[in-house]
């Protein structure tokens, strides 16, 4: 079996999806996202006052940078899955003929052993 090498921008996408696919990253970002808003509506720092257009802006960005990454790695997932299943299927293939083989054998063996009972009988 040869091993690919990734390349640097696959190992990035993989390594960001699943960064973004974990509760840490879900902790984190609704952390900062409350943080962001309690410090703007109590203007302890008025930056972004509501309706909070540069957080909009920023949630926008991190949007339209993530979801292509989320789409390559799960690409790359579903790539290696069907790989996978196309060895079990041929694994299973293979499998049914040895099994097809035996249960042919074992009907002429157990048809050999009756043709045996009748002539012992006689």
């Amino acid at each position: 079996m040869v091993m690919k090498l990734k390349t640097i921008g696959v190992w990035l996408a993989d390594k960001i999806a699943s960064g973004i696919g974990s509760w840490a990253f879900v902790i984190i970002q609704s952390i900062i996202l409350l943080t962001w808003i309690v410090m703007n509506v109590t203007h302890v720092a008025s930056f972004d006052p509501y309706p909070f257009i540069l957080l909009n802006l920023f949630l926008s960005f991190e949007a339209a940078y993530a979801t292509p990454l989320l789409l390559m790695s799960s690409n790359r997932s579903t790539a290696r899955d069907r790989k996978y299943l196309m060895q079990v299927l041929d694994h299973d293939s293979k499998m049914q003929a040895d099994v097809n083989l035996i249960t042919t054998k074992l009907e002429q063996i157990s048809k050999d052993i009756q043709e045996l009972k009748s002539l012992l009988k006689t």
